[in-house]
């Protein structure tokens, strides 16, 4: 079985941008995460949250058989710098599009007075290529 959250975790981190903006210092771990950022986790720079919008759903079928499936997420990006994370975004875009997903409407884009961070959420959707449905 095939998990599309750690595919999309993969390839964000192939971007030289993305890698240098989430990596913990001295440290071979990234500040990405999925769901939700942990109450504990490392926000000394820029953080991303990836969360599936709903259960993976058939976007095609063919004599009752799957063909292809489809996602939604919304990956989240805060940290202290307004630009900062509009750039993260434009990379994490760029990533997405690789893996075939859009952005689609919805999303935020605010600053949190209490945690002094920047917050630009933005949802994709895709599906996988035809009879690739192992997921």
């Amino acid at each position: 079985m095939k998990d599309m959250l750690m595919t999309i975790y993969n390839q964000l981190i192939t971007n030289k941008y993305i890698r240098d903006m989430t990596q913990i210092d001295n440290s071979q771990d990234y500040r990405i995460k999925f769901y939700e950022y942990p109450e504990t986790g490392d926000r000394t720079g820029a953080f991303i949250t990836i969360r599936p919008m709903q259960p993976v759903s058939e976007a095609y079928h063919a004599s009752n058989k799957e063909m292809s499936i489809n996602f939604w997420y919304q990956i989240d990006v805060e940290c202290k710098y307004r630009m900062t994370a509009k750039e993260i975004q434009y990379q994490i875009k760029k990533e997405m599009k690789k893996l075939g997903f859009s952005q689609s409407a919805d999303g935020l884009d605010e600053y949190f007075s209490e945690t002094k961070h920047y917050v630009d959420a933005r949802r994709y959707t895709g599906n996988s290529k035809i009879y690739d449905t192992a997921y």
